[in-house]
């Protein structure tokens, strides 16, 4: 892998914080969930914010991520929860905000099996993988839809 310096920030959305905050901490040290989305509406309106260097302005209770918000994030990451509808609705809300690397569920989307004890980790790897070849290949933080499937 290329060498990284300071930890890449990125944004995660999911269903549940619990995995959120398990996939955030497996994340480091090479990159920083700065931001968590626990819901479309969420992501929608926070995401677009952060891209034009903004506050995101959190919901209350949102304790996964550093909130970090210094440097612009370079990724975000959905998961499997994301279906196809989901994420063209985050797309559009941020159309036109900026350059990020999308990384999102391929086949996967929408399908909850296999959820259950170590599956933030088995997930945060796969996405983890996704984002070290963007960044060993200088495709990190270009615009661009990059899947992962199990």
């Amino acid at each position: 892998m290329a060498s990284i310096n300071d930890p890449i920030p990125i944004i995660l959305c999911g269903a549940k914080a619990t995995l959120g905050q398990e996939s955030a901490n497996f994340m480091k040290p090479e990159f920083e969930v700065i931001h968590f989305c626990a819901s479309v509406d969420a992501a929608c309106a926070e995401i677009p914010r952060l891209l034009s260097d903004e506050d995101p302005r959190p919901a209350e209770g949102n304790e996964v991520g550093t909130h970090n918000y210094s440097a612009r994030p370079k990724a975000v990451l959905l998961g499997r929860t994301y279906t196809d509808d989901k994420l063209q609705a985050v797309l559009e809300a941020c159309k036109g905000k900026g350059e990020v690397s999308w990384v999102i569920p391929g086949e996967a989307a929408g399908k909850n099996e296999g959820i259950g004890p170590g599956h933030a980790t088995k997930v945060a790897t796969i996405m983890k993988n996704v984002l070290v070849d963007l960044v060993n290949t200088g495709r990190m933080g270009t615009a661009g839809e990059f899947k992962y499937g199990f």
